[in-house]
Parts: C-alpha cells; sequence; structure tokens
C-alpha cells in the first residue's frame, strides 16, 4: 500500500501543483491555529467572531488543498466537476472543520479536544469525498476500500493529535507541530485516498456543458483561497500584535496593582477569588494559586453576616473594619470597599483591602499626643480636665471628695540653666516617677507645665488624706536625684483644693489650687497649703490690675521720672537713671515691683518697654547738657529679635547720640537664653550702645557672665549698701566688687545710697559713681532743669558738699533728705 501510494503521488500527480497544495494546506493549517489560539484568549462577547473566521479559514483552505491536488492528478482523460456538490463539499469542510475548532475552543480537557480531533478529520473526510463526488469523466470511478480506511486513519489520527498539541500553543514549538499535524491530516487522507482511487474509460459517457472545467475551478479556487487565506492570516497577525499589546498593558496594569498599597482582588459575580495583587497576597500569608476560587469571606473573620457580596458591590458598599485571619491566627484590622467591573468584558467584583494597622497606630499615637505628656508619659492638661469633670459629679453623687494638688517644682528653671535641657528633662523624669509611686492607681498624675505637675485624689472620705501624700512625696524628695553623675535635690511647693467644698467646676477648682500653690511658694517654699477665700480674692485684684494696665500709657497713667547718677572722684553728674511710675486711678500711685511682673505676664510688657525707650531718647535728646540716660529693659524684651533695630530707630528719629545711651540689663536676660541674649547685646554694642549689669552680685553666675561678655558698667545691689555699715561681710563683698570691676577696667555704681556714711565708705573704698535717696529722688525731669539745660551743667556740676549735721545738700540746686527714703526700684522696668 506503501508504495502504490509512493506511485501514485510521485507518477500520476504533477509536483510543482503538489507543493502548490501542500504549501496551501500548510498556510491555511497555521492561520487556523493562530485563529484558535486568538478566539481561546477573546472576551466570550467577541470569541464566536473568531471561531466562525477559523472555520471559514480552515474548512476553504481543506477545500482548496483538495482542489490544486486534484488538478495536480493526471486522469488521462478529460476532466469536469458538478458545482451543486463541489459548492456543497466546501459548506460541510467550513461547518463540520469549525465545530471541531468551536468544540476545542470551549472545552481545553484532553478527551474534550480529541474529541474536536475527531469532528474536525471527519469534517476534512466529508469534504474529500463529496469534492470526489462532484468529479465527472468519460468513464466510471471506483475505490479500494484498504486505502480508503487508511486515508481516514491518517486523516483523523493527525486531526486529533492536533487539536491535543493545540492545547499549548501559546509555546511556538507547539504551534508549529500543531499546524504540521493539522497540514499531515488534510493532505495524508486527500493523497492516501487518491491512492485507491480507479478510472475507468467508457467513450459511451460523454461530459454535460453545464459542469466546469477543472482548470478553471482549480484556478479560480485558488486564487479566491489564497486571497482569504492570506486576509484571515493578515487579521490574526494584525489582532494577534493587538493582543500582545493588551497582554502588555495587563501586565502594566497588574504592576501597578501590584505596586499598589491596599489590597486589590478581583472576585467573580458569586464572591469567588479570581486574582489578587502582591499586597493582599502579602497580607493574607497565602499564594494565588491557594486564594483562586475559594470565597473571599473565608479569609475574614466576622464579615457582617454579608451574603451577597455583588450587592455591595453593585452600591459601592463599604465595611468599615473586618478581621483578616492570617495563617498562623493572627488577626489584621482592614478596611473593604466594594466596586463592580467590567475586566475583559466579563462583569466581575473588586474588593480593595486596607490595612488599617498604621491608621490605628497613628491614633493611638494621636490619642497619647492628645492626652499624655511626651517626656513623662504622664496625663496632661486636657486629660485632667477631662477626668476632673467626670470626677466631680460622681464625688457629688457618692458623697466623697475630691482633692486636687497642684505642684510646682522651686528654682527648676535656675537649675535647668545649670544642668542642661537634657539634664533637666532627665530629672523631670524622675520627678514624676516618685510622684507616681505616692499615689493609687485609681488617682490620676499630670503634668501640665514645664515644671508643675497635679494629682487627682478620688474617693476620699477624709481631707486629711492629702496631709498624708505630701508627706509622703516630700520624705521621697529629700533623697538626691541624680542626673549625669551629678546629684541634685529638689523642693516642691503645692496648693491643695477640695471639691465639693471649695467649688464644684473643674476649671476653677484647678484654678484654686494654683492660686493656694501660689502662697505656698511665696511664704516658704517646699510646703504646701489649701486654698483659703482671701488668696482668692488677691488673685482677683491681680488679675483687675492686669486688666486696668491696658491702656494705661494711652489714658496718661504711665509716666517717666529720673534720678541722677554722679561721678564720686569729682563731683560731676554723670547721667540720669529713667525709672517708670504708674499712678492708677482708683488705687493711686503702684510701685514698678508690683506691675512690672503684671505687665511681663499679660506681655503688656513689649508696649510698655517700646514707650520707655522712646520717651527716655526723647527726653535725652533735648537736654543741652550731653549727659547719659540709662534704661533698664524686661528680660521679656530680650526674647524679640528685633530689638536692637528698634532702639536704632529710635535713637536716629530723635537724633540722640548712641554712646549717650546705657541699657540696663538683670541676670534674667541671660538665664533665659544665655546665647541668644549675648548675640542682642553684641549687636547693641555694634551701634555704640552702653550696657551696664544691673543688680551686680546678687546672681549666683554673674562671674561667668562677664566672662562671656564685657560689659560697659556694673551696679552694686542696693541690699550690700544699706548692710554694708551693720555688716562686715557686707562691706567686704563691696570692697572686692569694686576691686573686681577695678581689675577688669569697668566702672562701679553704688546704688541705693541713702546716707552720708553710706557716701564716705563708699568713696574711701574708691568707688566709681553712686545714686539714690542721698543725692536726688526720682522726680520729674524738670525738677533737675538747671542740671540738663543750665551753661554751669554744659560744663559739669559738681556734687553738693553735706553739712556736718547731715541736714541736707547744697550747691547745685539738689537737695534730698537726710534720713533714708523708702525703698524705690531703680530701673525703667523694675
Amino acid at each position: 500500500m506503501i508504495e502504490r501510494i509512493y506511485q501514485c503521488l510521485v507518477f500520476e500527480h504533477d509536483y510543482q501543483l503538489v507543493l502548490l497544495a501542500v504549501l496551501i494546506c500548510l498556510f491555511s493549517a497555521f492561520t487556523a491555529v493562530s485563529l484558535q489560539e486568538r478566539a481561546r484568549g477573546a472576551t466570550a462577547q467577541s470569541r464566536s467572531k473568531w471561531i466562525i473566521l477559523t472555520a471559514i479559514t480552515i474548512g476553504t483552505g481543506i477545500w482548496a488543498t483538495h482542489f490544486v491536488a486534484m488538478l495536480a492528478y493526471d486522469t488521462g482523460m478529460a476532466v469536469r466537476y458538478d458545482l451543486l456538490q463541489t459548492a456543497l463539499s466546501l459548506l460541510i469542510a467550513i461547518l463540520v472543520s469549525g465545530l471541531g475548532f468551536h468544540f476545542a475552543t470551549y472545552n481545553r480537557t484532553k478527551r474534550a479536544r480529541g474529541m474536536a480531533g475527531l469532528i474536525v478529520g471527519g469534517g476534512i473526510a466529508g469534504m474529500h469525498f463529496v469534492g470526489m463526488s462532484a468529479l465527472r469523466v468519460p468513464g466510471s470511478i471506483s475505490y479500494q476500500p484498504n486505502f480508503i480506511v487508511l486515508s481516514l486513519v491518517f486523516g483523523l489520527g493527525f486531526s486529533v493529535m492536533a487539536m491535543v498539541g493545540m492545547n499549548k500553543t501559546r509555546d511556538i514549538v507547539r504551534h508549529g507541530v500543531a499546524t504540521l499535524l493539522l497540514t499531515a491530516a488534510i493532505c495524508g487522507l486527500h493523497f492516501t485516498a487518491m491512492a485507491g482511487l480507479v478510472l475507468s474509460y467508457d467513450p459511451t459517457i460523454a461530459l454535460v456543458d453545464s459542469v466546469v472545467s477543472q482548470s478553471t475551478l482549480v484556478v479560480t479556487v485558488s486564487v479566491i483561497s489564497l486571497t482569504l487565506l492570506g486576509f484571515s492570516l493578515a487579521t490574526a497577525f494584525v489582532d494577534q500584535d493587538a493582543l500582545k499589546q493588551k497582554k502588555l498593558e495587563a501586565v502594566r496594569v497588574k504592576s501597578l496593582a501590584d505596586a499598589a498599597l491596599e489590597g486589590i482582588v478581583v472576585m467573580d459575580m458569586g464572591g469567588h477569588i479570581v486574582s489578587a495583587n502582591q499586597s493582599f497576597l502579602d497580607l493574607c500569608g497565602k499564594k494565588m494559586v491557594e486564594l483562586r476560587g475559594h470565597p473571599l469571606r473565608r479569609f475574614f473573620q466576622q464579615f457582617l453576616g454579608e451574603s451577597d457580596l455583588s450587592a455591595l458591590a453593585e452600591n459601592n458598599g463599604h465595611l468599615e473594619e473586618a478581621m483578616l485571619l492570617q495563617p498562623l491566627g493572627d488577626e489584621i484590622p482592614t478596611e473593604i470597599f466594594f466596586r463592580q467591573a467590567d475586566v475583559n468584558g466579563e462583569p466581575q467584583l473588586v474588593a480593595i483591602v486596607r490595612d488599617l494597622r498604621e491608621k490605628r497606630a497613628a491614633e493611638r499615637q494621636i490619642n497619647f499626643l492628645s492626652n499624655y505628656d511626651v517626656l513623662t508619659g504622664l496625663a496632661n492638661r486636657q486629660l485632667l480636665m477631662d477626668r476632673l469633670q467626670r470626677a466631680v459629679p460622681a464625688a457629688i453623687a457618692n458623697e466623697t471628695k475630691i482633692l486636687l494638688h497642684y505642684i510646682d517644682i522651686d528654682g527648676f528653671k535656675e537649675l535647668n540653666t545649670t544642668i542642661g535641657q537634657l539634664g533637666g528633662d532627665n530629672l523631670l523624669k524622675i520627678f514624676a516617677t516618685r510622684l507616681q509611686k505616692c499615689v493609687r492607681e485609681v488617682d490620676t498624675v499630670a503634668r501640665i507645665g514645664a515644671d508643675q505637675f497635679c494629682v487627682i485624689q478620688e474617693n476620699i472620705d477624709r481631707i486629711e488624706s492629702a496631709d498624708l501624700l505630701v508627706d509622703d512625696f516630700h520624705r521621697r524628695l529629700e533623697q538626691p536625684f541624680v542626673v549625669s553623675g551629678r546629684e541634685a535635690f529638689l523642693t516642691a511647693s503645692i496648693g491643695i483644693a477640695v471639691a465639693p467644698g471649695d467649688t464644684i467646676d473643674a476649671g476653677s477648682l484647678l484654678s484654686r489650687a494654683e492660686i493656694a500653690m501660689k502662697q505656698a511658694k511665696e511664704v516658704i517654699g517646699n510646703s504646701y497649703r489649701f486654698y483659703e477665700e482671701a488668696l482668692d480674692n488677691t488673685h482677683l485684684q491681680r488679675r483687675k490690675l492686669k486688666r486696668d494696665l491696658v491702656g494705661a500709657i494711652d489714658r496718661g497713667e504711665i509716666k517717666m521720672v529720673y534720678q541722677p547718677q554722679y561721678n564720686v572722684r569729682t563731683g560731676a553728674v554723670t547721667g540720669f537713671e529713667a525709672l517708670v511710675r504708674w499712678t492708677h486711678p482708683e488705687r493711686g500711685p503702684i510701685g514698678p515691683a508690683e506691675f512690672i511682673p503684671l505687665a511681663e505676664e499679660s506681655r503688656q510688657i513689649h508696649e510698655l518697654g517700646t514707650w520707655i525707650i522712646e520717651e527716655s531718647c526723647r527726653e535725652a535728646a533735648r537736654w543741652t547738657n550731653p549727659l547719659n540716660v540709662a534704661i533698664n529693659l524686661s528680660p521679656v524684651q530680650f526674647q524679640q529679635d528685633n530689638l536692637p533695630d528698634l532702639i536704632e530707630r529710635t535713637i536716629l528719629k530723635h537724633g540722640l547720640e548712641p554712646t549717650r545711651l546705657e541699657i540696663e540689663i538683670t541676670e534674667g536676660v541671660l538665664i533665659a537664653d544665655i546665647d541668644h541674649a549675648v548675640e542682642l547685646l553684641g549687636r547693641l554694642r555694634a551701634q555704640g550702645i552702653k550696657l551696664a549689669m544691673d543688680d551686680f552680685g546678687t546672681g549666683y553666675s554673674s562671674l561667668s557672665y562677664l566672662q562671656r561678655f564685657p560689659f560697659d558698667k556694673l551696679k552694686i545691689d542696693q541690699s550690700f549698701v544699706r548692710t554694708m555699715l551693720q555688716q562686715e561681710q557686707s562691706r567686704g563683698i563691696v570692697r572686692g566688687m569694686i576691686g573686681l570691676a577695678h581689675g577688669l577696667n569697668i566702672p562701679i555704681l553704688a546704688e541705693g545710697v541713702e546716707t552720708e556714711s553710706e557716701f564716705a565708705l563708699l568713696r574711701l573704698e574708691n568707688c566709681d559713681e553712686i545714686q539714690g535717696y542721698y543725692l536726688g529722688k526720682p522726680k520729674d525731669i524738670s525738677d533737675y532743669e538747671d542740671l540738663v539745660m543750665t551753661a554751669q551743667a554744659e560744663a559739669g556740676s559738681s556734687m553738693p558738699k553735706s553739712d556736718i549735721s547731715g541736714s541736707g545738700i547744697s550747691g547745685s540746686g539738689v537737695s534730698g533728705p537726710t534720713m533714708p527714703g523708702p525703698d524705690i526700684p531703680r530701673s525703667g522696668v523694675h
């Protein structure tokens, strides 16, 4: 049989036309396999059109291969074809083989694809034998059965192998193998069947005119088939390129989805997982193969009983919190948003799963920052007030008491300057720990200021409980605080208010405890005191004065007075210190020691300080005798970076020589922020303004400040001057300060000289300048007009000589009492 097939193919066929038929068959088979691959990856809506195009392509290819091969077959006689049966064979090839490809597209198992191969093989056989029935020759046609059977084996067998192999045509090798197997099925069936064909010439049989000649049909078929196949293949390639672009786009979309922080899950309409991005896989700790096909709710605990996820997606549903279960049993709080989307032409559900762990942690952190002190971990003022507002009504209902302790560390600011900010923070942490050890678990300990703490004692029956807590706390404070290897000792002043005894309002309770604390601090320090009504009255008076101070300058209640300063050796007046006074419309004169702290607390000090600078410079600029004018500014004003600019503008405005202006500062200016203060003082010095340290000797670090900044003058505090006649120690201190100043080549001035004896002693100790009631009280500048404006003053005025009896001073127009006057502060704002 093989020999017969070989003889038929070689000796009974034109090899050129056989080659053409094989090429057509290869072309159509390759195109059909490509179209089948495209149909398999298409959406449900577009898949049918690709199956139809595949059916037309393979059917036409089979048909064209047959008739081109028939043209190559030498029958030895004239050949014609019946047009109807020829068309029928084409229809059979298209429909039957198309049915096989349709079956293979929707059924992926090997058995189903084997069945699809049998259908395609049947289509090839049906087309061949119906096409052969259209053959018309002047004779008879018969077949050898054994060749017919073998041709069917070839056609059906190779078709089955081609369709099974086509299951993975994404592999280019399998794509080529499937093409060759399908070509073998078509050509094998045709040429094997042709080997069994027997033609007998019969001259009695004539060909009718209605049939089509072989050459005409074959040429027409070849042209049409090649054109159709070319179009189909081009369509497949173009669409394949588009498909590749879609795949690339899908890969990009998948990459973007994987890059998303939220988990993204695609489900079918039944809620079963189809795909998920990497974020969701990481979140649930599983691989995609473990998720695919499982319902989404399986991986969540208490999914709120929702049974219809499609309804959630249709309504853009949102689950505020759902616990995601991890393999080891851990639970992750998540938030889920549901949407409905069209994926590859099919409606699907999409769930966006957001990990809430960071959000919950941020909320806890925000809650902590809102309610707790970062440094000590204690409750802050807000949480303290919340608990007070709940505790007071509860105490009233339960007929118990609330004890509120307001605790302030004594001298902490000065200590913090010595040990540094880090050391101060560590000190506060230790302080807070010791305070917590004194209270019960139900009590609240809070930090409400830099060095201020509060304790709420709840459910108290006896007020004596406050005494026990304070005693315990003071005992703990007796132990040294060790910070950076150094020991420090702290004391604290405590104010205690009781609810409902003192008040039933939480805000008032805190205010009254603070009032009691301030009273304890003023009395002794390191003590405690219960709130009393009289304390509140004093506090109310302070608040009233603070309000009355607003607008006092505009109302003309604030004025400047001036006190002269003299050179001890020459007796010449050297200048005046400008001092501020407030005459209250109801209380009358109020001393700077009372109203300056109020101005600093209310920030009125900036307005007041600006006015002092303006008024002093304006006044000094009009003097014909170029005497100095000294003003004392508050430490609060030195927190302003624009202070040097303000002073420079003022002296330029009034035409005052900068060297005539002297700024007196106290140690408080340097304690707050020495680096910032030194920088501002340097800017003032650069303008030519003189700088003096006031109250020299009263601060523990005055000498270190002299090392940091060279002052133009030192002023001995009046407390040393007043006691130097009675106390040898004070006299030694004064002598030492004068010697130190002279050693540093800095002039020194003594304040508060009120008697001739004090003056004589200072002159004996070689003090440079003095001021005080002995030489002149602080008065309106008009009382010293002869010193600042007269020709005698321009040449220099001599210090008046006091008579032995101390009855007064004469000779310069300045007179003063021989007895010490009241303690009047000696600075512009103190």
